[in-house]
């Protein structure tokens, strides 16, 4: 078990400066009934609002793990000025997963003067060595990764695309993504290096936020499993929003490595 490590000295002066943008894809099926198979274009952009095409980000790394845990990639991509778009022909039975990242990049932060000014930098530890002026008090670099994932069914579900790689932060369905009913129990493992994580906050959204007055999240927290447990109310599409901090011991590259994940999901209708 790994209680989530979000060192107050570390994390709140780097998360609070670093303008990091969450991924999100979005499908536009999540189940496909026919036998012979079906396209399915997939919106990605970089944003902190749910579902709001925000900052443009490629979708070069996005990739399809297929239901025999075999990756492809897609068929077509296109990128705008607010989102990319990527096309692909599902086809094969079962469960595929659907992943887009961002190059991980790095952020150092310092204080300096009198007045302990805070600054910000886009170098790891190498290049900060150049950057940093010498009498820089409370040096510290993170790693960021943004990622956004969903899946896709094909007749019938099966959970190999779904196993944990046991490698970095991760979510792993325990109730299939598929079997996602309003009203009805839903609970999610997160891990990391294929141990639980425990004390993290899940915040799950449902769409159509810009239309309501408030967000109406779902926050839980992880229990000693690495689980949450939420019941969606509504029929409709969602984000469960998560961010993990693990502190680095001897990286040469940063002293933390901060992972956003934001996984998006269909609730049928009862």
């Amino acid at each position: 078990m790994k209680k989530t490590l979000l060192g107050a000295g570390l994390v709140l002066g780097m998360v609070a400066t670093a303008q990091a943008h969450p991924l999100w894809i979005l499908p536009s099926h999540f189940t496909i009934s026919k036998a012979e198979g079906e396209w399915v274009t997939v919106d990605a952009t970089a944003a902190h609002a749910t579902f709001a095409f925000d900052k443009p980000t490629s979708a070069d790394p996005a990739h399809i793990i297929m239901p025999d845990g075999r990756s492809e990639r897609p068929d077509a991509l296109f990128k705008g000025k607010r989102r990319s778009v990527f096309d692909f022909f599902f086809v094969e039975e079962g469960t595929h997963k659907l992943v887009n990242s961002r190059t991980p990049f790095y952020m150092t932060t310092y204080l300096v003067g009198r007045r302990d000014s805070e600054r910000r930098v886009p170098a790891n530890k190498a290049e900060r060595e150049l950057i940093v002026p010498e009498e820089a008090r409370e040096v510290k670099t993170i790693k960021f990764e943004p990622r956004g994932e969903s899946y896709v069914t094909v007749m019938a579900p099966n959970r190999t695309a779904l196993e944990a790689t046991k490698k970095g932060f991760e979510m792993v369905p325990v109730t299939h993504p598929a079997d996602i009913i309003e009203n009805e129990e839903v609970t999610f493992q997160y891990l990391y290096n294929g141990e639980p994580v425990e004390g993290l906050k899940v915040d799950v959204t449902r769409e159509g936020t810009l239309y309501r007055a408030s967000q109406e999240a779902i926050s839980v927290e992880t229990n000693a499993k690495g689980e949450v447990t939420f019941t969606p109310a509504q029929a409709g599409r969602y984000i469960a929003a998560a961010s993990h901090t693990q502190v680095l011991e001897n990286d040469p590259m940063a002293d933390a490595h901060r992972t956003m994940l934001n996984i998006t999901f269909e609730v049928q209708l009862d």
